[in-house]
């Protein structure tokens, strides 16, 4: 990374490649700044508005509240800022009488870190993952147990929380590659995709921090139970789908019948639950998973899947997320 050149104006000279944008949402007048803060006056050069420690007051800066001038970060910093907003947000949404304004910070730091993270796979284009990023912001705002997805989220630890997240990204993006655009559908991925591991709470933590080929029978029984302890803890919210609770109690079955808890057979699987199974397998291979420390490429984990998995997973859905990946190396191509 370049460092920054001082000028005699106050501006700070950065290479724009060594900045990431972050959304203004994600900013509290008087919240302490875990890391300095620019605003992007032209091609590499910033004014920095916040230094890390200093309490933000950006409510009355002309320029912060310029709608065509972003808000920037450096690149090294976002992962931390991000981690601070969803823990700060997350501490917030557990009180009475949350601002709504606060529970939307929440939600945008989670899509805007499984988005980076997405984005530097080199999965798909990133206006692909921006566009179903802000299908989660908007759609999740309207869910009718909006409050609830949110206090749970926010009850997760930040790996599980982002692992979520975008599993819900991957799980959208399939669904388009599919045509399956109606908004009935993605309000239910979205909802099934960001709760599919609530039951995870209910494993106790030393079978998880041991390694899976050294669990015992029984250990192995208690946690391919977690599906089916989600969807029950979960059917006690009002209004949540029937759908949903199938996709969080089916997100482990597969077409083969080697799934877990019920081994159902790809027909008896939850259409929806299908996609929602292998984005949770993919974003297990891509960034690290309790089963598979190892992260992969895009084409490297669609080969684990393939060669090493057996391809259990619905053929379509299987197939869409090929595509997906086939047509960002043909537009890296072109």
């Amino acid at each position: 990374m370049s460092k920054p050149a001082k000028s005699s104006t106050g501006l700070e000279s950065f290479s724009d490649a060594d900045m990431s944008e972050v959304s203004k949402d994600f900013f509290f007048e008087g919240m302490v700044l875990p890391v300095p803060v620019y605003l992007k006056m032209g091609p590499g050069s910033y004014l920095t508005i916040g230094k890390k420690g200093d309490r933000a007051a950006f409510a009355n800066l002309h320029a912060y509240n310029n709608p065509s001038v972003g808000v920037f970060v450096q690149l090294v910093d976002q992962p931390m800022l991000v981690a601070y907003i969803t823990q700060l947000t997350g501490k917030i949404i557990n009180q009475d009488a949350v601002p709504e304004n606060t529970k939307i910070k929440f939600l945008n730091s989670l899509t805007t870190d499984a988005l980076d993270s997405l984005a530097r796979s080199n999965f798909t284009s990133i206006e692909k993952v921006k566009k179903v990023s802000q299908m989660v912001q908007q759609l999740g705002q309207k869910l009718s147990v909006f409050d609830d997805l949110l206090s749970i989220l926010s009850n997760l630890n930040q790996t599980d929380s982002k692992h979520s997240m975008t599993t819900c990204l991957v799980s959208l993006l399939i669904a388009e590659e599919m045509n399956m655009t109606q908004s009935a559908i993605q309000e239910k991925l979205i909802l099934g995709a960001l709760l599919h591991d609530v039951g995870m709470k209910y494993v106790p933590k030393d079978i998880l921090e041991k390694p899976r080929h050294l669990w015992s029978p029984e250990e192995l029984q208690i946690y391919e139970q977690h599906p089916l302890k989600g969807a029950d803890m979960l059917r006690e919210i009002k209004d949540i789908p029937q759908d949903v609770l199938l996709i969080i109690a089916e997100h482990h079955e597969n077409a083969q019948a080697t799934g877990f808890p019920k081994r159902l057979r790809d027909v008896k699987v939850s259409p929806l639950a299908r996609i929602v199974g292998v984005a949770n397998n993919f974003a297990n291979l891509l960034f690290g998973s309790l089963a598979q420390s190892k992260s992969y490429t895009p084409d490297e984990a669609i080969l684990y899947i393939e060669e090493v998995q057996g391809q259990p997973f619905n053929r379509q859905v299987f197939l869409a997320l090929k595509n997906i990946i086939n047509k960002k190396h043909l537009a890296d191509r072109a």
